[in-house]
């Protein structure tokens, strides 16, 4: 399985344990959500999902301090199109500079 794969597989499980919590209308935390991604894999019987479910508990229970992490500081540095090192979160498109022609028709 390649990145992409492994990484929509991540989604869709989380998405559906997520879905499940929400359609049994309780409250949904990050240790609910922990217990239902448990019991989907208790159950489940393919190995691959049973691998992926296996990495998400992992990754859950270690509050995101497994070096598995998605978005790891080097990937969003490559958001950092213009070198700085900000802490800023917004990102031009289109570049920095003023536009133009301001005005509107």
């Amino acid at each position: 399985m390649n990145r992409s794969d492994h990484e929509r597989l991540t989604d869709e499980l989380i998405g559906e344990a997520t879905f499940s919590l929400l359609k049994d209308n309780g409250p949904i935390s990050m240790k609910l959500l922990l217990e239902r991604l448990q019991q989907m894999l208790s159950v489940e019987q393919d190995g691959q999902r049973r691998h992926v479910l296996s990495r998400i508990i992992l990754e859950i229970s270690n509050d995101g301090k497994d070096s598995t992490r998605r978005n790891t500081k080097s990937e969003r540095q490559e958001w950092d199109t213009d070198g700085r090192h900000s802490s800023s979160n917004v990102y031009p498109l289109f570049g920095n500079s003023p536009q133009a022609n301001r005005n509107k028709h």
